[in-house]
């Protein structure tokens, strides 16, 4: 894919350290926040519960969410969602007491879902009519490629910094950076002062309305797909690796670091596909996802080896997905209509991770593995499917411009500008 040279700017740099820490705060929580669960003495049932429940109060917010964001402006939904995000992690990370640990993991749903989508949201929007598809797939691409190499960072961290700091406090660590984060949101990205004629009902009905309708079928299986095999991914490896290896916290931060890495190397590999035409790659790539983890599950392949496997086929299919996302939407309903589509994917990480919690009870970890992998392959091949019935847009929606865009800048037709 080709693109036209853009002189230089300086948003698309922060854009990609902003979403590089993030990712670092984030994943010094993925890293080990089952752990700490069990180490809490949370059950295998209860954990998918109470896991399940923050994912409920996520998908609650979510949907109101993009449309405030595309109402009042995406920065400032951005700094809140960032200061929540961090509050969770730190209640989390300090708490004494179940109700409190459930309390942080509510937080981090709600400020998590206020801050998704924005700060794409906040540089996609600025693309001119010029090279807008391959513009917008290079904007996905650098997003996703800084996302999963802070969460290679986040992992070395817990790998480090595990040899003197217990679980729970590394949690809290990364709440602080969140919160670091949301006070340097309104000097790192320009303002966004929203659509003040619009409604937020009326913004919701319409992304609704629009995501709802045929042209978007392939796109919401394909968005479920990779849901549901993501989140057996997240929610599996860690008890996978502590009956393998036993409980040590510098291992998780190991077993992180490498697949983080795979990750990372996933989003870098989909520059060599036509990242113009996801509908091609996106369900190709999401059929695979489950496979190597429900392997090593069964002891058929390596630990390590599957979940790298799996965690490859999640950043290269990650981009892909996303290309696919923003080349779909409109500007004016940007962030909204990513939060529809992020509804399903959390009512799809909401039932993985209470059904696994439950299938794991009742019949072990690796049928419980093995069942939910099976679910992602049917939603993914669904997609594929739709992919060829339904025509795809003739190019990439621009929709009515946001009043931050009422006055284009002379770099108007950059991405980063």
């Amino acid at each position: 894919m080709t693109v036209a040279p853009l002189r230089e700017n300086s948003l698309l740099r922060r854009f990609s350290v902003f979403v590089l820490a993030a990712a670092v705060a984030d994943f010094l929580f993925g890293a080990v926040f089952v752990t700490v669960l069990l180490e809490r003495g949370v059950d295998p049932w209860l954990l998918g519960s109470v896991l399940a429940a923050a994912h409920l109060v996520g998908l609650v917010v979510e949907a109101p969410s993009g449309a405030l964001g595309d109402r009042y402006g995406h920065r400032r939904l951005m700094v809140v969602g960032l200061a929540l995000w961090g509050a969770g992690f730190a209640a989390f990370g300090l708490a004494d007491a179940l109700a409190t640990t459930a309390l942080g993991l509510g937080l981090w749903a709600v400020g998590y879902h206020l801050y998704s989508g924005t700060p794409t949201a906040l540089v996609v929007n600025r693309i001119g009519s010029r090279d807008r598809a391959a513009r917008i797939a290079r904007t996905v691409r650098y997003g996703q490629v800084a996302g999963r190499s802070g969460a290679v960072l986040g992992a070395a961290s817990v790998m480090v910094a595990g040899a003197w700091l217990p679980a729970d406090l590394l949690v809290a660590a990364g709440g602080g950076l969140l919160v670091l984060l949301a006070a340097l949101g309104p000097v790192c990205f320009p303002p966004s002062p929203g659509q003040p004629g619009r409604r937020v009902l009326a913004i919701v009905a319409e992304s609704a309305s629009l995501v709802a309708g045929v042209r978007f079928l392939p796109l919401v299986a394909l968005t479920a797909s990779m849901a549901v095999g993501t989140a057996l991914l997240v929610v599996s490896w860690q008890p996978m690796l502590v009956a393998a290896h036993g409980d040590d916290v510098r291992l998780n931060g190991l077993m992180l670091l490498v697949m983080t890495a795979a990750l990372t190397a996933g989003a870098l590999c989909a520059k060599f596909l036509d990242l113009r035409d996801p509908r091609l790659w996106g369900p190709a790539c999401a059929t695979l996802v489950g496979a190597p983890v429900a392997l090593a599950a069964h002891g058929a392949v390596p630990l390590w080896a599957g979940l790298v496997a799996g965690e490859f086929l999640i950043g290269l299919a990650g981009v892909l997905m996303g290309v696919w996302q923003q080349t779909m939407f409109t500007d004016a309903n940007r962030n909204t209509m990513f939060s529809m589509l992020a509804m399903v994917a959390g009512a799809l990480v909401m039932a993985t991770t209470l059904s696994f919690g439950w299938l794991w009870e009742l019949f072990g970890l690796p049928r419980a593995t093995t069942a939910l992998a099976s679910v992602g392959v049917l939603l993914a091949v669904a997609s594929a499917v739709l992919a060829r019935i339904v025509p795809a847009p003739a190019r990439p929606a621009e929709g009515a411009r946001p009043a931050e865009r009422a006055e284009p800048s002379p770099e108007a037709d950059s991405p980063h500008g």
